[in-house]
């Protein structure tokens, strides 16, 4: 029926949201009836609904695997470079004729144009497709590396790391929501489970990745390792991967404005607060940080098309955020932390210090996968504070292994580490998700992808900080080793606040479930 006055653009969209979700509904007791019912009903479907993609049934097992390993290939380059240069800094240092306190920009500068540029690269997604800004992202990544490698001087390298930062912020920005579209919500939890293996085994395999190619090739191989990977993943994308449509208009611009310079001037605040004369700077930088974030507050409340929808934060989306954070912030100490106390309290070499990191990456292939399985039959908060328990306990044992301890020791403390970490992570990011309708599934994506970012550059931050108070800055190898045995008590702290924010979800989660019983 046509209505005789005009309806505001609010009560429009929710009219056509409230149908598309009662659409939804009719579909899947379609289905349920039997394969006839189903194809009357499907053909009613895209009469409809022209605007949303075509039902999960029509794709075939094998296409949606080969998806999932397009996914999981540019995830895993895009996090591994993410860490990846941290081991080299001192050779790029001397080879590109650089003072060190400017290659620190290499990594910095990655980081910087993944965390700031993931939000408004989310919210892209829904405006073109997720799948054409998947096929956009991926080659931007990969001609990025080799441009990284053929770098002649400084400037150039930084330059072309920004650009490999957006290409990785496209990636992981639309991974997330295309696997929720390519599978079922029985399913879901595993193939989460995959993806959070990818990104910590990533996140983690960088430091050891990057030493021992160090140590048999030279340093342009760091990025020329991404291009076949990268070309791979795109032809893959592009044959196999179902197209997806666009499913919003109005882009948010200021508030995509808004949330850049907020996250920028977070992170580069934090960057200052390591030295006392650039505090001032820092007390600027926040400042901008803060006022940036009312202002995007003040747009997302009135934009027709929110970039971050308000209403995604609810109780339980917010406590998994909180516990993300303070997750990535301990581990973010941990890898900054651990290398400087192989290497000046232990005498380890680069690459030595890599073998004893790798028990961390290597179990959390094998612990993320049973993880994400479990999921989908255990509750997930469970399992997400069973994970951060025994992660806080492997911190504990690399903060307590004093001046010389056994090798085995230290192996076990970082497969502890990275078995809590595997157990934490994929139920973590599965209850976040959950949390999120799927109409915000690209706004959660941005939240976790940006969280991960700053929580893990507020943990570099803090490594600096303990460095320039304990005096190393002057190159003292003991208060290096000091610095990085006191600083993992702060990752220790960290983890303990996730565990207990995680324990707050939990009793919120399960208080919410019985209200539904009753």
């Amino acid at each position: 029926m046509r209505l005789l006055y005009p309806v505001p653009r609010r009560i429009r969209r929710l009219l056509h949201e409230y149908k598309r979700s009662a659409a939804e509904c009719s579909h899947r007791r379609a289905r349920r009836r039997g394969s006839e019912a189903w194809l009357l009903h499907r053909a009613q479907w895209l009469r409809s609904n022209p605007m949303t993609p075509p039902p999960r049934a029509e794709l075939t097992t094998r296409r949606r695997v080969l998806s999932m390993v397009a996914i999981l290939l540019s995830t895993l380059i895009s996090t591994i470079d993410t860490s990846i240069v941290n081991v080299a800094l001192p050779k790029l240092s001397r080879e590109l004729h650089a003072p060190p306190s400017e290659t620190v920009w290499i990594a910095t500068a990655f980081l910087l144009a993944v965390a700031c540029a993931v939000p408004a690269t989310s919210a892209l997604g829904d405006q073109f497709g997720r799948r054409r800004l998947f096929l956009i992202g991926v080659p931007v990544f990969t001609l990025a590396s080799l441009g990284c490698a053929l770098s002649p001087t400084l400037p150039v390298l930084v330059g072309f790391r920004i650009a490999q930062g957006l290409g990785s912020a496209v990636v992981l920005a639309v991974a997330i929501p295309l696997i929720r579209r390519l599978f079922s919500h029985e399913q879901l939890g595993q193939m989460l489970g995959f993806n959070a293996m990818t990104v910590a085994l990533g996140t983690s395999l960088g430091p050891t990745l990057g030493g021992v190619i160090l140590a048999t090739l030279s340093w342009p191989w760091l990025f020329l390792i991404n291009v076949p990977i990268g070309a791979i993943s795109f032809t893959l994308a592009y044959i196999v991967m179902p197209p997806s449509r666009p499913e919003r208009g109005d882009y948010d611009v200021p508030g995509a404005l808004w949330a850049a310079t907020a996250i920028a001037a977070t992170l580069l605040a934090v960057r200052q607060l390591a030295e006392p004369r650039t505090l001032w700077q820092a007390a600027v930088l926040l400042l901008l940080a803060a006022a940036a974030v009312i202002f995007f507050i003040r747009r997302e409340r009135v934009a027709p098309r929110p970039l971050i929808p308000l209403g995604l934060f609810t109780e339980t989306f917010s406590l998994t955020v909180a516990t993300a954070w303070s997750s990535f912030l301990g581990q973010g100490i941990a890898f900054i932390a651990l290398p400087f106390l192989f290497q000046s309290a232990y005498g380890a070499t680069p690459l030595q210090s890599a073998l004893l990191f790798t028990p961390w990456p290597l179990v959390i292939v094998f612990v993320a996968p049973l993880s994400g399985r479990l999921a989908d039959r255990v509750r997930p908060a469970v399992l997400a504070v069973s994970g951060l328990s025994v992660f806080t306990i492997g911190l504990v044992m690399l903060a307590t292994l004093g001046a010389s301890p056994p090798i085995w020791l230290v192996l076990v403390a970082t497969a502890v580490c990275g078995a809590g970490y595997g157990l934490f992570q994929s139920p973590n990011n599965r209850d976040m998700m959950a949390a999120a309708p799927l109409r915000f599934s690209a706004s959660a994506s941005a939240v976790l992808n940006t969280n991960r970012s700053v929580g893990q550059s507020a943990g570099a931050a803090a490594v600096s900080i303990a460095l320039v108070l304990t005096g190393a800055g002057t190159g003292s190898i003991a208060a290096q080793a000091s610095a990085a045995s006191g600083v993992l008590w702060v990752a220790v702290a960290a983890a303990a606040a996730a565990t207990i924010v995680s324990l707050t979800k939990l009793r919120v989660v399960v208080r919410a479930d019985l209200g539904e019983l009753s």
